[in-house]
């Protein structure tokens, strides 16, 4: 990720990165083997790679907006554990929730961040979004939760061969 990218997002969510809610996200467990916190980090610098490409298309795209709604996109997370009750329940219920977190974080939502944060669930959930930059944040979304899985599969992969070598080790 460009630095100028990574900069920019810290620059424009420095309000919500120093939050007690986004601290507690930085130690929930998200995806398996990242947390909340640099999940929505990593939404917020993608969507902002895609909005500037887009910028270089004449494609305008309100990145301020557009970075605080994906930095708060799944604040509606937090204690998922005890308040849903499957994966299933979580998916469609977190996007409301984020809503109503975000909103009381930030004193208040644009159109568009609500909608970023809204709809980032879709296809899963039935409402599209009805901003770019609620699209941008829903792609980013998708990119950065394949790349996790793709990681985090890597890395148990990595580690039963670790935990293989040293029984071959123990047995030999």
């Amino acid at each position: 990720m460009k630095e100028s990218v990574v900069r920019d997002v810290n620059k424009i969510g420095k309000t919500i990165l120093k939050t007690e809610s986004f601290d507690k996200a930085l130690s929930q467990i998200h995806h398996d083997k990242t947390t909340v916190g640099a999940h929505s980090m990593e939404v917020a610098c993608t969507a902002l790679a895609i909005s500037r490409r887009l910028k270089s298309l004449k494609i305008s795209v309100n990145e301020e907006q557009m970075i605080r709604g994906a930095l708060c996109h799944d604040l509606g997370i937090l204690g998922r554990y005890d308040k849903f009750a499957n994966n299933f329940v979580c998916c469609y219920r977190h996007p409301k929730d984020s809503v109503v977190v975000a909103d009381k974080l930030l004193g208040g939502l644009t159109d568009i961040e609500k909608d970023v944060i809204a709809h980032h669930m879709w296809p899963v959930t039935p409402v599209p979004p009805h901003h770019r930059e609620a699209y941008i944040v829903t792609l980013a979304d998708k990119i950065c939760a394949v790349r996790e899985i793709i990681r985090s599969a890597e890395k148990n992969k990595a580690e039963m061969l670790k935990k293989a070598k040293h029984m071959q080790k123990e047995t030999a």
